[in-house]
């Protein structure tokens, strides 16, 4: 027998299959229309759950450009009765990005942590948007720090079909090794070592 399946699970499936479909760079509608169910769940189930306001600052934040462009793809894909010769103009797969984005912060803020599937977009996009979202540099090594910039610019330029060929291998690879990687990091924590001492320790692994 099965067992019952709660909103905030049935948000979180829907959101990991949206985050599946993105970096497979499938079908940008089907991600679209997965990721806003799953956010809209998330949205309305925020109150009865955390009582900080942060779903009434995302309200005042897509209210600035208004509602119904935030839902318009998903409406499109959902109605059909006062428009069944309606055209929806070309779509990105960046707009399903947006929408994934503002539901996994929801989804952590309920839930207390991503899934691992959320976490490994929420790096790619930390990645993806490192300048805009004006994320500080928390490695020490000068050298080091500058490659990582080198790096991100270099993904950035590349035409859409070329990045999400690298985001796909990196989205596979983190959640392959993230339990390795969650591991070691806890240990090198308990050591009480910097960012900047764990990669240098890494570093000189390599080298040696």
């Amino acid at each position: 027998m099965s067992e019952p399946i709660s909103k905030i699970e049935g948000a979180s499936r829907q959101l990991d299959t949206a985050i599946d479909l993105y970096f497979d760079n499938a079908d940008s509608l089907s991600a679209h229309a997965l990721a806003f169910a799953a956010f809209k769940v998330l949205f309305d189930l925020y109150p009865h759950h955390q009582g900080d306001g942060f779903a009434a600052q995302i309200d005042a934040m897509i209210s600035k450009e208004g509602w119904r462009a935030m839902s318009g793809v998903a409406n499109f894909l959902k109605h059909a009765d006062r428009d069944p010769d309606a055209l929806l103009r070309a779509h990105h797969p960046e707009e399903a990005m947006s929408v994934i984005g503002l539901a996994t912060l929801l989804y952590r803020r309920i839930a207390g942590d991503f899934s691992p599937k959320m976490r490994a977009f929420d790096i790619w996009i930390e990645q993806e948007a490192h300048d805009a979202l004006g994320i500080e540099e928390i490695d020490g090594n000068e050298a080091r720090a500058a490659e990582h910039k080198r790096i991100r610019d270099s993904v950035r330029a590349l035409p859409h079909e070329a990045k999400m060929v690298f985001a796909r291998r990196q989205y596979h690879y983190i959640l392959e090794n993230f339990d390795r990687f969650a591991e070691v990091a806890a240990r090198e924590m308990e050591e009480g070592l910097s960012v900047t001492d764990m990669l240098d320790s890494r570093d000189a692994e390599r080298k040696g």
